[in-house]
């Protein structure tokens, strides 16, 4: 004796199965038609189909902006340590500096694509 699976697993598969069983073999297999089908059985069985328009956890402009000084500011501290000729200190800054640019950059472009950031 098999186990009957639970919950919406259990609609989809009785969707699909009733697809299957109701559908000539020698039909060729058009994806609309199917898709048509198998969303009637699913809106008869009491489910609603719609995209998930949640908010997503984008990266706010206020942090973007943020990461953006920061940066600016590595920058500014790293002109200002070769001036006085403090290379490590200048080093370190450049160093701060980009890595603070290459998060915003990617922070931005999850932004733009609206993706959750990573």
């Amino acid at each position: 004796m098999t186990t009957q699976p639970r919950g919406h697993r259990a609609v989809i598969e009785a969707a699909l199965n009733d697809w299957w069983i109701n559908t000539d073999p020698v039909e060729p297999f058009h994806s609309p038609a199917v898709a048509k089908q198998i969303e009637e059985y699913l809106l008869s069985s009491g489910y609603v189909i719609a995209p998930d328009t949640r908010k997503t956890d984008m990266p706010k402009r206020r942090d973007i902006a943020l990461l953006i000084a920061l940066a600016a500011a590595c920058a500014a501290a790293a002109v200002a340590a070769s001036i006085v000729n403090d290379w490590w200190w200048g080093a370190l800054g450049i160093l701060g500096a980009a890595l603070l640019t290459k998060e915003a950059r990617h922070d931005i472009r999850d932004r733009r694509h609206a993706r959750n950031s990573q």
